[in-house]
C-alpha cells in the first residue's frame, strides 16, 4: 500500500495524464507563464524605481535617501515579488484542482459505469482511495513540480530561508491532500452521477476552506490553519488582518502556522479517511459514514479541538458568552453527525425484528439515531464544563454559565433529535433521495416559522418570544434566559417537540411493523 508508485490506480492515472506529449507541453506552459509573471515583477519594480528616481531630481529632501533605499533593494524586492506571485498561484491552484478532480473520482466512474469494476477488483478500499487521492490530481501536482525550482530560487534571492519555504511547500501540499480527501468523500456520498454537482460541492468546500482565515481574529485562531494560505502570509511576510498580527494558540501556547495546518488536516483527514474506508466499496443505499460510537468519538474529537484552540486574543470574555456560542457549535456538530449515523433501511428493519424478538436494543449499532444523539450532547456537555472550568482563571467566570448551557444544550438537544428523527423517518418512505428532501422539507418549515414569528411580532415583543420559544431552538440564547427563570413558552416549546419526537416515532414504528409484501404461491 505505502509504495504508491506501484499502486495500480495510481499508474492508471499517471499513465493517463502524464503522457509524455501533455507532459511536454504542460512544463513549458508553466514556465511561460512563470516567465510572463517574472517580467511583469520586474516591470512594476522598475517603474516604482523611476518614480522615485524622478522625485528625487525634482523635489530632493526625504526622496533622495527613499530613491536610493528603492534602487539598492530593487532586485531582493522583484525575486521576492516573484515568489510571492508563484507561491499564492500554487497555493490557489494546487488544492483546488486536487479537489475539483477527485470530487469527480466516484461520480465520474458512476458516469462511464465503471465503478462497479473497480468494486469488485481485488484492491483494497485503502488502495483504490490511496490511489484516487494521489493519482487523480496527479497533473497539478507535476505543474507545481516544473515551477518549483524557479520559486525557490526566487525565494532564496528575495531574502526567505529555503527551510521556511520548505515548510510552506509542507503545508501546501498537505492542505491539497486534504482537500483531495475531502472531494473523494464528497464524490463517494452523493449519488447524482452528474459531474456539475461534484463542482458545485468543490467549489463550495473550497470556498469554505478558504475562508477559514476568517476565524484568525476570533477566539479559536487556530481555525484559520484550514485555508492554505494561512501558513503562507508569514512566511511571505504579508500581513491579511490589518489590525495585528495574529498567532495560532494550541493549549494556551503559540505555535506556528504550519504546525497548527499540519495538525488540523492530519487529524480531521484521519475522520475523513475512516468514513471513505467505511464507504467506498458500499452500495450507495447501504453508505453510513460512521459507525455509533464512532459519532460518539467524533463529537468529542470537534469539541476536544476547539477547547485546545482557543484564545482570548486580548480580549475580556464572559464564561457564559463561550458557554452559548459552543452550545450554537455543538448544535450544528451535533446535526451533522446526526445525518451521518442514520440507519439505513434494510438494516433498520433487521433491527425491528431483532427488537421484537427481544435480542437488539435501543443502542445497537443498527437502530434508531436517537440515543446516541443524546449520548453525542452528554459528552459535549462533559467537555464544556471541563473546559470552562479549566479556562475559569482566564475568563470572567459565573458559574450559573454552566447551569444556563446545560438548558440551551437541552433544547438545542430535542430540536436536533426531532429533525433527524424526521429525515429518518422520509428514509422510510418512497421519497427519492430522501435524505436531501427531509433537509428541504425542515428548511421550508424553519423559513415558515421565521414567518409565524414575523407576523407575531405585530403583537409585541413578547409575542413574537413566544412564537420563536415554540417552533425554533434560537430563543433559548436570549441573554435574559437563564435555568429555572426562563420564560414558559421555552418549556412550552420543549413539551411540544418532545410530543413531536414520540408522533415521528409511532411513524417509524408503523412503518416498520408493515408485513413484506410476498406475492402468494399458486399451488398446483
Amino acid at each position: 500500500m505505502w509504495k504508491f508508485w506501484r499502486n495500480p490506480e495510481f499508474v492508471r492515472h499517471k499513465r493517463a495524464e502524464l503522457r509524455p506529449a501533455r507532459a511536454l507541453m504542460v512544463a513549458v506552459v508553466v514556465v511561460f507563464i512563470a516567465a510572463l509573471i517574472g517580467l511583469a515583477c520586474w516591470s512594476e519594480r522598475q517603474e516604482m524605481l523611476e518614480t522615485a528616481q524622478r522625485n528625487a531630481q525634482r523635489l530632493g529632501g526625504q526622496w533622495v535617501p527613499y530613491a536610493e533605499k528603492v534602487r539598492r533593494e530593487n532586485p531582493r524586492e522583484t525575486w521576492l515579488l516573484l515568489c510571492r506571485w508563484l507561491v499564492g498561484l500554487q497555493a490557489g491552484l494546487v488544492p483546488f484542482w486536487s479537489m475539483f478532480m477527485c470530487a469527480q473520482a466516484v461520480s465520474g466512474e458512476r458516469d462511464r459505469r465503471t465503478w462497479d469494476f473497480q468494486r469488485t477488483t481485488s484492491l483494497t478500499a485503502a488502495e483504490i482511495t490511496l490511489g484516487k487521492v494521489l493519482g487523480e490530481p496527479i497533473l497539478g501536482y507535476f505543474a507545481a513540480l516544473c515551477v518549483l525550482p524557479i520559486t525557490i530560487w526566487a525565494g532564496v534571492a528575495g531574502g526567505i530561508s529555503f527551510w521556511s519555504l520548505l515548510a510552506g511547500y509542507v503545508g501546501l501540499f498537505a492542505g491539497a491532500l486534504f482537500l483531495g480527501l475531502s472531494g473523494l468523500w464528497l464524490s463517494t456520498m452523493l449519488e447524482s452521477r452528474s459531474r456539475g454537482v461534484g463542482l458545485i460541492g468543490a467549489l463550495f468546500v473550497f470556498c469554505l476552506m478558504m475562508g477559514t482565515y476568517a476565524f484568525a481574529a476570533s477566539w479559536f485562531p487556530g481555525l484559520a490553519g484550514f485555508s492554505p494560505v494561512a501558513g503562507l502570509h508569514s512566511i511571505l511576510g504579508i500581513k491579511l488582518v490589518e489590525a495585528r498580527e495574529v498567532t495560532p494558540m494550541l493549549f494556551g501556547h503559540e505555535v506556528p502556522w504550519v504546525l497548527v495546518s499540519l495538525l488540523l488536516y492530519a487529524s480531521f483527514g484521519a475522520w475523513i479517511t475512516i468514513m471513505i474506508l467505511r464507504n467506498l466499496k458500499r452500495d450507495y443505499s447501504e453508505l453510513r459514514p460512521l459507525s455509533r460510537w464512532q459519532v460518539v468519538g467524533c463529537v468529542a474529537f470537534l469539541n476536544f479541538m476547539f477547547y485546545a484552540l482557543f484564545s482570548r486574543n486580548g480580549e475580556v470574555v464572559k464564561s457564559d458568552e463561550l458557554a452559548s456560542f459552543m452550545v450554537a457549535v455543538n448544535g450544528a456538530i451535533l446535526f451533522l453527525v446526526g445525518l451521518g449515523s442514520l440507519t439505513p433501511l434494510e438494516r433498520l428493519k433487521v433491527w425491528w425484528r431483532e427488537r421484537a424478538e427481544g435480542t437488539a436494543n435501543m443502542f445497537s449499532e443498527n437502530g434508531l439515531p436517537w440515543p446516541w444523539l443524546l449520548l453525542s450532547g452528554v459528552v459535549a456537555y462533559a467537555f464544556m464544563v471541563w473546559d470552562i472550568l479549566a479556562w475559569r482563571m482566564a475568563l470572567d467566570f459565573h458559574s450559573r454559565s454552566l447551569r444556563t448551557a446545560a438548558l440551551e444544550l437541552l433544547v438545542v438537544l430535542i430540536f436536533i433529535t426531532r429533525d433527524i428523527l424526521f429525515i429518518q423517518w422520509c428514509t422510510l418512505t418512497r421519497l427519492r433521495q430522501p435524505v436531501l428532501k427531509g433537509v428541504l422539507f425542515l428548511c421550508l418549515y424553519y423559513a415558515t416559522a421565521g414567518v409565524v414569528i414575523a407576523i407575531s411580532s405585530i403583537s409585541g415583543e413578547a409575542a413574537a418570544v413566544s412564537a420563536m420559544n415554540l417552533l425554533t431552538p434560537f430563543g433559548i440564547f436570549d441573554p435574559r434566559s437563564e435555568w429555572g427563570h426562563s420564560a414558559i413558552s421555552t418549556y412550552g416549546g420543549m413539551a411540544l417537540q418532545v410530543g413531536l419526537i414520540a408522533m415521528i416515532l409511532v411513524a417509524i414504528s408503523n412503518r416498520l411493523g408493515r408485513p413484506s409484501l410476498v406475492p402468494a404461491v399458486s399451488e398446483g
